[in-house]
């Protein structure tokens, strides 16, 4: 296994947040960590990220304890996309994808120009940013900036990726386009992925695994079949969707019901009846 986490716990002023966490993730998988808001699962990404400290229980990393790992050498293989895109800041977007390759520097200069001009350019190139790669952020969307972030990430060439509801404020298109990416570069460098999502159907369908939280507790892990099962989505966030097998790749998808839709479209179902009578 390439992450073991076992007993994990985390408490705030003697406040649980999370007990008892225990799951693995082998090398090259994608890890979807869902559940409702207050789970716990930001707080579980900054433990196995190494930002907070576990009050019990161990994370191991590649057979290492996560916090034997000096922090610049953790960051020449781990990389964290935040679910909020860059700062406008007034650097170019081929500066900040450069920012990434920070952790390999030091006072003796250690990388040639030409291999990071040429890992910049494919990075650039493969995240469909060339044309805007003089601009500066402050003039970017935020689905371009997310991009940018992303485009960072890779320039870390981590071999451990985790993100945090990286598609919380993107339209549907740069959801898929962002993830799409991300897939793509898991499959061809072996990545492994953990992201937290709250998109339960863009888990479905991006992640090899899931964790399914609730009340800082894991409740269900395994496959995406698994998980997202109508009983299991019904006990932790309170409402019983609709779940079917997406037409096109056969993983599961929810559909939302609620008791006010229903009443909005029963009237205009008798509606279009009388119409048709009237005719």
């Amino acid at each position: 296994m390439f992450i073991e986490v076992d007993m994990l716990c985390k408490r705030f002023d003697n406040q649980s947040v999370l007990e008892e966490i225990s799951f693995s993730v082998n090398r090259g998988e994608c890890l979807g960590i869902i559940g409702p808001n207050g789970s716990g699962k930001s707080t579980l990404l900054k433990l196995l990220s190494g930002v907070e400290s576990a009050t019990a229980g161990k994370i191991e990393v590649n057979g290492k304890q996560i916090e034997q790992y000096p922090r610049k050498d953790l960051a020449k293989w781990l990389a964290v996309l935040q679910q909020e895109s860059l700062p406008p800041i007034g650097f170019t977007v081929r500066e900040v994808i450069e920012m990434g390759r920070f952790p390999f520097q030091n006072w003796l200069g250690g990388e040639e120009e030409a291999d990071i001009e040429r890992l910049i350019d494919s990075i650039l190139d493969k995240m469909g940013l060339n044309d805007l790669s003089d601009r500066h952020l402050e003039n970017l969307s935020g689905g371009e900036r997310q991009r940018v972030a992303l485009g960072k990430t890779m320039a870390q060439q981590p071999k451990l990726l985790m993100l945090d509801e990286p598609t919380t404020y993107l339209d549907i298109g740069h959801q898929i386009l962002l993830m799409d990416r991300i897939r793509e570069w898991q499959l061809e460098d072996d990545l492994t992925v953990i992201s937290v999502l709250h998109d339960l159907n863009i888990a479905a369908l991006y992640c090899d695994s899931l964790l399914l939280l609730h009340n800082g507790r894991v409740v269900a892990a395994g496959s995406p079949e698994d998980i997202i099962r109508t009983d299991l989505i019904e006990e932790v966030y309170g409402t019983a969707p609709i779940v079917m097998n997406h037409p096109v790749y056969g993983l599961p998808q929810i559909i939302l019901q609620g008791e006010s839709i229903a009443q909005r479209t029963i009237p205009a179902q008798r509606k279009v009846e009388k119409m048709e009578i009237v005719q």
